[in-house]
């Protein structure tokens, strides 16, 4: 693809995602979820079940194999990154909830030969009774095929010269997750996190996780039981 079709084929996809508002989220949070989440003590972060799109000549490159084991390490990323932001935003001032180190989670997953795309089929009761906690986070995310290089540059260029937004280029990667948190005792969904994510040239699968994982974090209502 030259550059003048690049160009051309980037404006009706900008003007496309434009009408969409890819950078979009969806929270609902329960009416119940303040009188469930004080009994809470402990919560576990599981791996999450990770999709990643790759371009034609990157998949030439990567056998089924390898896509899986690239994709356990992202849900593994994810659930590492959660852990790290939930302990900033969440516990940085006093523990609200203990969160059980993701590497015992994962022990006790491995022992019982359960994988990622596996625990949305087990209830919640049961992934909270087997770790030994109170309530459990779960969740998905699925990247898109990135652009090309020569369609990414064209994209960022007919932003820059024909929009007025200040940013760093058309959204080139997109990324999107779903997060829960479910209560062990009863396995009531207590909060669902929806987000779609676009990122700019240069970005890659570890800038969405981790944007969607800061995001995410901020909005987890744990931080309103600190009081």
């Amino acid at each position: 693809m030259n550059f003048t079709r690049a160009l051309l084929f980037g404006l009706v996809l900008f003007l496309f995602m434009a009408s969409c508002n890819p950078a979009t989220r969806n929270i609902y949070t329960s009416q119940s979820f303040s009188t469930a989440a004080r009994q809470h003590k402990t919560i576990a972060i599981l791996p999450f079940d990770v999709k990643v799109g790759l371009r034609p000549s990157q998949m030439k490159r990567m056998t089924p194999e390898k896509l899986y084991d690239l994709e356990l390490k992202h849900g593994r990323a994810v659930q590492s990154t959660l852990q790290m932001y939930f302990m900033k935003y969440i516990n940085h001032q006093r523990e609200v909830i203990a969160v059980q180190d993701v590497r015992e989670t994962n022990r006790i997953l491995q022992e019982k030969d359960i994988q990622p795309e596996q625990l949305h089929a087990i209830p919640p009761t049961e992934l909270a009774a087997m770790l030994g906690v109170d309530a459990v986070m779960t969740g998905r995310l699925t990247t898109e095929k990135p652009y090309s290089n020569a369609f990414a540059m064209a994209l960022a260029a007919y932003t820059f010269l024909y929009t007025t937004e200040v940013s760093n280029g058309g959204p080139t990667n997109m990324g999107t997750a779903t997060i829960q948190i479910h209560d062990g005792a009863t396995g009531n969904l207590l909060w669902n996190y929806d987000k779609m994510l676009a990122r700019s040239l240069g970005s890659d699968t570890h800038t969405i996780v981790k944007a969607i994982s800061r995001k995410a974090s901020k909005k987890i209502p744990y931080a309103r039981l600190r009081g």
